[in-house]
């Protein structure tokens, strides 16, 4: 479930496609080029490099966790949320930690 791919992909018309599959993606996705279209290169090579290009540069870049703030950390992005959850409408909600009724010998 959790794999990585980067592979070039061979066109009926010639030519080949970058395809890049991260880990929270279904199934690849072709590399798209800046108008938002999937690019075409000339040989498989060519495919291969940017692939690997692009998924060494998703592993070495700014890493983002579910939820989390651009430039924050995750500790705080979870403490946001948590904000945002009990303090709806300006409401002060005290959270105070219960023990559990098993005792532990």
């Amino acid at each position: 479930m959790n794999e990585f791919d980067g592979y070039a992909h061979p066109l009926r018309g010639g030519g080949w496609r970058a395809m890049l599959r991260f880990a929270r993606d279904a199934e690849a996705k072709p590399l798209l080029n800046r108008g938002g279209d999937p690019m075409r290169f000339e040989d498989e090579l060519t495919a291969t490099k940017a692939a690997l290009r692009h998924v060494l540069a998703y592993f070495n870049g700014n890493l983002v966790s579910s939820g989390e703030i651009a430039g924050g950390t995750i500790h705080l992005a979870r403490r946001e949320r948590a904000e945002r959850l009990f303090r709806k409408g300006g409401k002060i909600v005290e959270v105070r930690r219960v023990r559990s009724g098993i005792d532990r010998d």
